[in-house]
Parts: C-alpha cells; sequence; structure tokens
C-alpha cells in the first residue's frame, strides 16, 4: 500500500513538475528581423542584407505545441513548433527551413536558416538565407 500511495504521489509530483516547464506564450509579438541572404549562382552571385520589423502571431499552443504565423513586409509564412522540456527553448520549423527561440520572460530571441522554396529550381537550389529575431510580447 505504502509503495502504490509513494508511486502516485511520485507521479504526481512529477506531472506538477512537467506541466509547470511549458510556458504559455503571449498571443503575439512584435519586433525585428536581421536577414543575409545570398543567391549563389555561378553566373552571378548576390548576397543581400535586410533589418525589417516582424511580427510573429500564435495561433494555436497545445502544451509544447505551437502553430503560429510569423510576418515580415516582405514574408508571410504558417510555422510550427515545440517547446522544450524545461520551458527555455522553442525550436521552429517553415517550408524551407528552421530555426530555435530562446524563452527569455515576454521575449523570443533566436536564429535559424532556410532555402527559397519558390520559383525556378535555380532560384531555389542557389538562394538561401541565414536570420536573426528579437522580438517582445505586445501587451
Amino acid at each position: 500500500m505504502k509503495s502504490i500511495i509513494g508511486l502516485a504521489l511520485g507521479l504526481g509530483i512529477s506531472a506538477l513538475v512537467n506541466a509547470q516547464g511549458i510556458p504559455t506564450l503571449a498571443k503575439a509579438y512584435a519586433g525585428n528581423t536581421s536577414e543575409t541572404s545570398i543567391n549563389a549562382s555561378k553566373k552571378n552571385p548576390k548576397t543581400q542584407t535586410q533589418n525589417v520589423a516582424a511580427t510573429l502571431t500564435i495561433i494555436k499552443q497545445d502544451g509544447p505545441h505551437v502553430e503560429f504565423i510569423y510576418q515580415n513586409p516582405n514574408y508571410k509564412a504558417y510555422e510550427i513548433g515545440t517547446i522544450s522540456p524545461d520551458g527555455k527553448k522553442l525550436q521552429i520549423a517553415y517550408k524551407g527551413g528552421s530555426g530555435t527561440y530562446d524563452i527569455i520572460g515576454n521575449k523570443l530571441v533566436g536564429c535559424g536558416s532556410g532555402r527559397v522554396n519558390e520559383g525556378p529550381f535555380g532560384q531555389w537550389i542557389n538562394t538561401y538565407y541565414a536570420w536573426c529575431d528579437d522580438l517582445t510580447a505586445k501587451p
């Protein structure tokens, strides 16, 4: 009987600790994206940089599983992510790339990379980019 009570108590505490590790993200974030991209074609390689305002809007969160829209003036994407068990990171994936955000209080700060995934084959095979975001929850 003591072992059953101990097991139930242990499982209950474990569930409570795990539940506390996954934060509920704010519904909307705004901030800045810094991006470097290259069209690495052999004929005319070209590097571009940009710093743009960006938003991230949470569509749905179910525990560690997150669906959201990322948007800046030149780009809009439906993305997914999973929050780490300790609640400190959000690993994201989207069509053509991936990245990781650190969850720091009311901020999402992170970097990632991807490839252009539309247009002619020569464009998407040769064009890739790296980005970093600094986003703060909207009040």
